[in-house]
């Protein structure tokens, strides 16, 4: 423990140390109510991913989450069964398969348990104070080196008309266009998000999934900036993306199937309406597969407002696919 406390005091000589006092994700909402609310629902998994904190370093003890402003719920106090993890990421790279988004640490800091939610059925002030709260069983030690990552599950809620307070401002989705069929029923999606610049270092992205892939193999996306419509003889597709670039993407399941994944870059105004041609591809039983082909365009938009966050969101029980949005995030405290 000495060798730790002694890292974390001499990381802070060179960062922002915040052992002494709490701080909000996204950053800088203490006092500031956020833009829209979010449903809390039970049953479910919620998790936010959020790089407005890096370079922070703070001994986290707790998480808080709050209501949105004077919207009631529908019953009183309640309880609920509550479990949480904290662990951190690269933001470059986000999977609606939230069990992939712990890709550098992870850490059960409050195992399953029921707890008190509090009434807020009446009226409040904006914003609300953070008052349903969970204290961690184990310390969180964060760095501030990567993207902070929290995912709640909340089951067997007494009360399911409860909203959490959230600041989230939307993207803008470009085009995408079918280039022919793939191997048998191999292929993907793909298109292009913009936060524009609100969002300065994760403000565009590429959002691309797998489905009819060989089952249990790897699989890649190739760039490239025009369609090859290539026929190579032996092959069972049309070669579209002779790749400038390559992304792994994952391992198929059973099904052939990869959930998808989001690979996050730096708002750059030149890169508006970017086309790109996008293409899956595997190796299988020792030959090529390919998906069919996409060409797909980066959506323009101005937008001011965002934060370089995350959420995503699925139901308790189903396979781990949620929803994902960029752009901002369930408001949330953590305490020191």
């Amino acid at each position: 423990m000495y060798r730790i406390t002694t890292l974390v005091l001499a990381f802070a000589a060179c960062t922002n140390f915040v052992a002494s006092q709490s701080f909000t994700s996204p950053k800088g909402l203490g006092s500031t109510e956020g833009n829209t609310l979010f449903y809390a629902s039970t049953n479910r998994v919620y998790q936010g991913i959020d790089a407005t904190n890096q370079g922070t370093v703070a001994l986290i003890k707790s998480f808080a989450m709050r209501r949105d402003k004077v919207t009631a719920s529908t019953a009183g106090a309640s309880t609920v069964d509550a479990t949480l993890t904290i662990g951190e990421t690269n933001m470059g790279i986000v999977h609606s398969d939230d069990t992939r988004n712990f890709s550098v640490k992870k850490t059960l800091v409050f195992p399953k348990k029921n707890i008190n939610w509090p009434d807020w059925g009446a009226a409040s002030p904006t914003p609300a104070p953070f008052d349903f709260k969970i204290p961690f069983s184990t310390t969180y030690i964060y760095l501030g080196a990567n993207a902070l990552v929290w995912s709640l599950t909340l089951e067997n809620g007494t009360n399911r008309g409860n909203k959490f307070d959230r600041d989230f401002t939307f993207y803008k989705t470009g085009s995408t266009k079918l280039l022919g069929a793939g191997c048998a029923s191999f292929a993907h999606t793909a298109v292009m998000e913009s936060n524009g610049p609100a969002l300065k270092k994760y403000g565009m992205r590429l959002k691309a999934g797998i489905k009819g892939g060989p089952p249990a193999a790897p699989v890649s996306i190739s760039l490239a900036v025009a369609d090859a419509n290539a026929t190579v003889p032996g092959w069972c597709a049309k070669l579209h993306a002779i790749p400038l670039a390559i992304l792994p993407i994952g391992v198929a399941n059973a099904s052939g199937q990869i959930f998808n994944c989001y690979w996050n870059v730096p708002f750059d105004v030149t890169l508006n309406g970017l086309s790109l041609v996008t293409q899956g591809f595997s190796v299988s039983g020792g030959g090529l597969v390919l998906s069919g082909g996409r060409t797909s365009i980066m959506a323009t938009n101005a937008a001011t407002a965002g934060h370089d966050a995350g959420y995503v969101w699925h139901t308790k029980g189903s396979n781990p696919n949620g929803f994902v949005f960029h752009g901002g995030s369930i408001v949330v405290q953590f305490g020191t």
